[in-house]
């Protein structure tokens, strides 16, 4: 039996549903997971240790009739998960799994509260997990992303350095205020802050440690988003607005994957007001 499973569709959304995923692969051939086209090639790779997720792109400007012709087509002979608020006025999940059905979940009450996310402003992840009836343990104990040849290189690139790890930006342009960090760091050579949005070390008249700095954080400006898996589990600090990564960081520090303690998760509403 095989099943296809729909949710919120940004990219971050994506990264939220990994554990969904690995976990009902337990009880499925194969899952079909719904995902932009502008997002397929970094999501499709998330999955690529297993070849029985499949990721099946859709066009995100005309989003709902695409979902529809596509779960249409093959709602009878399949499973249907439809999770999050936004899809479910537009689909009903249909489950008929009977193993699925009957098996009991475990649910060792993980929280979503971290920092200035919590269960008020970051619930939506656990409302995910109970449209499909599963729980935050689904979601922190079975997320997984493989391993990548490029995530090690890059990590082996900077593993010298103590690295700080952040995500500057939100997907609406919202910016940390990361002042401090850089007047701390930013001069201290056995120190390395990475960034994914951008190279904070692209200052005209660089010196020779900050123009190899900034030749190795190219590397990570705006890569594939499992690139980062590694330098993200071995970063020294990390700093991140709550945009993406948070699908990634919170994951890894909820289930102690992380070799760091030293984490902020700034939710973008107090970023002016937070200063690093």
């Amino acid at each position: 039996m095989n099943a296809y499973l729909v949710s919120h569709n940004g990219m971050g959304d994506n990264l939220y549903m990994i554990g969904a995923l690995r976990y009902l692969l337990h009880f499925y051939e194969k899952i079909h997971f719904l995902c932009k086209k502008k997002y397929y090639d970094n999501v499709v790779l998330f999955f690529i240790d297993n070849p029985n997720i499949i990721c099946v792109p859709f066009d995100g400007d005309n989003e709902i009739e695409e979902i529809k012709c596509i779960l249409n087509a093959n709602s009878p002979m399949n499973d249907i998960f439809v999770s999050g608020g936004c899809m479910k006025p537009h689909f009903k999940s249909k489950i008929t799994n009977q193993k699925l059905m009957n098996h009991r979940h475990i649910d060792k009450n993980y929280k979503i509260d971290f920092d200035t996310i919590t269960t008020k402003n970051y619930n939506f992840i656990q409302d995910f997990y109970k449209d499909i009836n599963l729980n935050l343990t689904h979601f922190y104990d079975y997320f997984h992303l493989p391993v990548t040849d490029e995530a090690i290189a890059l990590y082996n690139s900077v593993k010298d350095y103590y690295i700080i790890f952040i995500q500057l930006k939100s997907s609406d342009g919202t910016t940390l205020n990361i002042s401090n960090l850089l007047k701390t760091h930013f001069h201290k050579n056995n120190t390395i802050m990475i960034c994914n949005d951008t190279n904070l070390y692209n200052i005209p008249n660089k010196t020779t440690d900050i123009d190899k700095k900034f030749n190795l954080c190219n590397n990570f400006v705006c890569n594939k988003i499992i690139h980062y898996t590694n330098v993200i589990q071995n970063s020294n600090e990390i700093y991140i607005i709550d945009s993406c990564f948070v699908g990634i960081v919170l994951p890894y520090l909820k289930t102690k994957k992380l070799k760091t303690n030293k984490v902020r998760i700034i939710k973008r509403d107090y970023a002016k007001n937070i200063i690093l």
